[in-house]
């Protein structure tokens, strides 16, 4: 919060929202386009058409490679532990997905379960749902956290990025870091 003199004297309140990882919005955005680009080269992703489906972190994200779980994480059942492939000690992972929905159903609920050491920006389908600035919240990975995200999703294709901030710089034995990752989603009958 800064506080600027007005023109009659008085102070005006000025807010300021936090860069994540020192990142710009924008330059996030750029990151999400770049993907969902690579993904378009790749193929459709997997076509989601039962009624229920869980979608969780693993070797078939892009760019991710399955990690082990450290014992502080929480334990994410249908999901894995992964970081960037190309440099498992990197501090930056971008690890991302596409599936599609069936037209024919429509999106009953849809959920994400994140776990994250240390912070993330989670991007569906152009729309920002996580972004946390810089920090070391234990509460991120130890419990990690759940968020709805039906209005995010729509009928046919879908495109999640996460990217994934490690504290303190490099990815290390004494600097862990890691990303998991599930979706829930429960679709109506056939239309």
């Amino acid at each position: 919060m800064i506080r600027k003199p007005r023109i009659a004297g008085k102070q005006t309140t000025i807010f300021r929202l936090p860069k994540s990882a020192g990142m710009p919005k924008a330059k996030a955005l750029l990151l999400y386009h770049a993907r969902v680009k690579k993904h378009s080269q790749l193929g459709a992703g997997r076509l989601v058409a039962q009624r229920t489906v869980s979608i969780g972190t693993d070797t078939s994200w892009f760019n991710a490679q399955i990690i082990a779980r450290n014992p502080a994480w929480v334990d994410v059942p249908g999901a894995n532990y992964v970081w960037y492939s190309g440099n498992l000690s990197n501090e930056t992972a971008i690890v991302s997905t596409r599936f599609s929905i069936s037209q024919r159903r429509n999106i009953l609920a849809a959920s994400l379960f994140l776990s994250v050491d240390n912070y993330a920006t989670v991007i569906i389908n152009g729309v920002p749902l996580v972004y946390d600035a810089p920090q070391n919240t234990p509460a991120f990975y130890n419990t990690g956290r759940s968020f709805n995200i039906r209005q995010f999703l729509r009928r046919g294709r879908n495109d999640i990025v996460i990217i994934a901030f490690n504290a303190n710089g490099q990815r290390t034995v004494d600097n862990p870091a890691g990303v998991a990752a599930r979706l829930d989603i429960r679709l109506s009958s056939l239309l």
